[in-house]
């Protein structure tokens, strides 16, 4: 009976981690990286095609700790006002996976010489999904039925604006507008989703000939969970060593540094420490990220934001 508590009261904190987790958009602490992931109406907002993979692994030491893969891409459609990209993750935590396949669409309007705005929609969907195989349960007759996989998928709606020049950019964004509520053969919910609204700022210095520094901010209000903001300071030398730091009061802080090693492919490493007491208990957060573009895409204008 004891370990059969022990089982229980694993279960509910894997069950509450689940439900923490599906309620609020993925955040990257470099996410100066993955614009798309935010906001649709970033797609084309720089001409030439580019897609950036990342692969991340938090709280490393605890079995079952969350991974995430993500894959963003994106391009201008020919020589029209209209930009496209996708965005795809997929993440495991203990015995749950959740799997997301998107589809951005973009409008693009010249305001004046210097100033653009564009508007943006995401489509697509999710798979969550847990395999009770993966827990330890000692007395299935007290549990249930629980053995096999549970999956469920649901759709996904979201909008974005996204306001640039050269050296300023601002986004507001909303990446999925549904509410979805995740429920097992009992009824009891295992998790549910709610809207994310994000806005992202930054403005680009020039310190010396094609040496930028930028602050941005990525700011987050869902419903149930706490305003965050995350800060990040980014440089660009000369589009070669690329260096962020970045802070989340009473959540997380950490540095990013990249290295472009032919004009087509940039890679770099991310790593956050908790500065809540859990911090104590894990091995921070490691993230990985490997971005190619199009041969073309340097010689092109590109927005305020040098992401990509």
């Amino acid at each position: 009976m004891m370990n059969f508590l022990k089982n229980i009261t694993l279960l509910l904190i894997l069950g509450l981690g689940f439900y923490a987790e599906a309620q609020t958009d993925v955040k990257l602490s470099n996410f100066v990286y993955a614009p798309l992931m935010y906001n649709p109406a970033y797609a084309g907002s720089s001409d030439g095609y580019s897609a950036t993979g990342f692969y991340t692994s938090q709280w490393v030491g605890f079995e079952g700790a969350p991974e995430t893969l993500l894959l963003t891409g994106h391009d201008r459609i020919g020589t029209t006002n209209l930009g496209a990209g996708f965005d795809v993750m997929s993440e495991s935590i203990g015995a749950s996976t959740e799997n997301r396949v998107v589809g951005n669409l973009a409008y693009h309007l010249r305001l004046s010489q210097n100033w653009l705005l564009s508007t943006g929609i995401k489509l697509g969907a999710n798979n969550y999904a847990i395999d009770y195989n993966r827990l330890s349960i000692e007395d299935q007759n007290e549990f249930g039925n629980p053995f096999g996989d549970l999956s469920r998928t649901s759709f996904i709606f979201g909008t974005g604006v996204f306001l640039h020049r050269e050296n300023f950019f601002v986004g507001v964004s909303v990446p999925n507008f549904l509410t979805t509520e995740f429920i097992d053969d009992f009824r009891n919910t295992l998790a549910n989703t709610t809207p994310n609204y994000f806005v992202t700022t930054g403005y680009r210095f020039e310190l010396e000939r094609e040496v930028y520094f930028q602050p941005t901010m990525l700011a987050r209000v869902a419903d149930g969970a706490p305003y965050s903001a995350l800060i990040a300071f980014n440089l660009d030398w000369k589009d070669k060593l690329f260096a962020s730091a970045n802070y989340e009061h009473n959540v997380t802080a950490g540095a990013f540094i990249g290295l472009r090693i032919t004009d087509q492919i940039m890679a770099g490493y991310a790593y956050d420490i908790s500065t809540v007491t859990f911090g104590q208990y894990n091995g921070g957060i490691h993230s990985f990220m490997i971005n190619f573009r199009a041969k073309e895409r340097y010689r092109r204008d590109r927005c305020g934001c040098f992401t990509y």
